[in-house]
């Protein structure tokens, strides 16, 4: 049905018509999916949780090299789910990850320490790489 009220639309019309398409469709889902959000008051101590993703974080490093990981360069989506190195490192980041994201919204972490436990993610992330043209992206 939208191709046939496009059919008269010049390229720029038609990519204004699908943003605002995109955007009510996304506002729809906002609106019935809300993300809770925590208030200032209630947000709990951030130290353990902290301390917990540090630890994993150093286990990661011990378990997972991260020079063989970023030596990795040549790999399809069907052959990185049988990778033996790179994909236990990647799932292994899975918990990292979430915990971060806990850590955030969750905790009363400061914004400076996140953005350190961020930026460890991240070189760990990188390490692993995204499979992108059957070649690992170390760069992302």
């Amino acid at each position: 049905m939208n191709e046939k009220m496009n059919m008269g639309l010049s390229p720029e019309e038609k990519k204004k018509q699908q943003e605002r398409e995109d955007a009510e469709l996304l506002a729809d889902y906002l609106a019935r999916h809300p993300e809770p959000v925590i208030s200032q008051e209630n947000l709990r101590e951030s130290k353990l949780e902290i301390a917990q993703l540090e630890r994993m974080i150093a286990a990661f490093e011990s378990s997972h090299s991260l020079a063989e990981l970023n030596l990795i360069t040549d790999l399809t989506p069907a052959e990185a789910s049988r990778h033996p190195k790179r994909e236990p490192a990647r799932l292994a980041l899975i918990p990292i990850v979430a915990l971060l994201n806990t850590l955030k919204r969750e905790t009363n972490i400061s914004t400076e320490k996140h953005e350190e436990l961020k930026a460890k993610y991240k070189q760990l992330s990188r390490a692993v790489g995204m499979i992108n043209n059957n070649k690992v992206d170390h760069n992302r």
